[in-house]
């Protein structure tokens, strides 16, 4: 009877140790397996998304008035990156425009019209957030032309120059709904030296400022 109190005692104390030694080798696989896995940035846990956007701005160019006008699609991943395409058009001399649509008639070259278009980066920060921000990037290339009306009646314009083309922004996001988001945005426009006879180099080396309209799966 002793020697089965004595066993049994000494079994019962040896029960912590051993199911601590248990768990630590149910720790060591599961690290293991861990340290298997392959790690990547976009979880397959996270939620994805996507979303339509148009914009519309203002932007200097070639030192008077222009407007632009964009938009892009963008596949959201894990609610912080987003990829896709955009594109833009913008016009400048807006005042030669007025003009030409009061009295439908302009003097030659009387402005510049053209647009460009790549994929988009887009990082988010905080996107979960009432008011966030976004850093889109536009890297891609366009084309530019001189509008004129030779004929007095129907304007004209030939391409005259490709340039490449690189926008960093910035975009103060404010979360509307769960599909409507509405920024206010502001980019610099980078781009290869224009050869067009009477305009400068750098006429579309500038910033815009304006408003982007998303709707979409956030």
């Amino acid at each position: 009877m002793k020697h089965t109190i004595l066993a049994l005692t000494i079994f019962l104390l040896a029960m912590p140790a051993m199911a601590q030694q248990v768990i630590k080798i149910d720790d060591y696989e599961q690290e293991k397996n861990n340290d298997d896995e392959i790690q990547t940035i976009f979880k397959r846990s996270n939620r994805d998304g996507f979303y339509g956007a148009i914009s519309v701005g203002y932007s200097p160019i070639d030192n008077t008035d222009g407007m632009v006008f964009s938009s892009r699609g963008c596949w959201i991943m894990d609610r912080w990156f987003g990829i896709g395409l955009g594109g833009t058009g913008f016009v400048n001399n807006l005042n030669q425009i007025e003009d030409y649509l009061l009295e439908n008639s302009f003097n030659d070259r009387s402005y510049l019209a053209g647009g460009y278009g790549g994929i988009v980066i887009e990082p988010i920060l905080a996107s979960r957030k009432p008011v966030h921000l976004s850093f889109p990037i536009l890297l891609g290339g366009g084309a530019i032309a001189p509008v004129s009306d030779d004929t007095h009646t129907q304007p004209y314009s030939d391409i005259e120059d490709v340039y490449f083309v690189a926008e960093p922004g910035i975009e103060l996001e404010v979360n509307f709904t769960k599909w409507l988001r509405i920024a206010a945005f502001a980019t610099y426009r980078y781009t290869s030296d224009i050869d067009i006879e009477n305009v400068s180099k750098d006429a579309l080396r500038s910033y815009s400022a304006g408003l982007t309209f998303k709707v979409g799966l956030f």
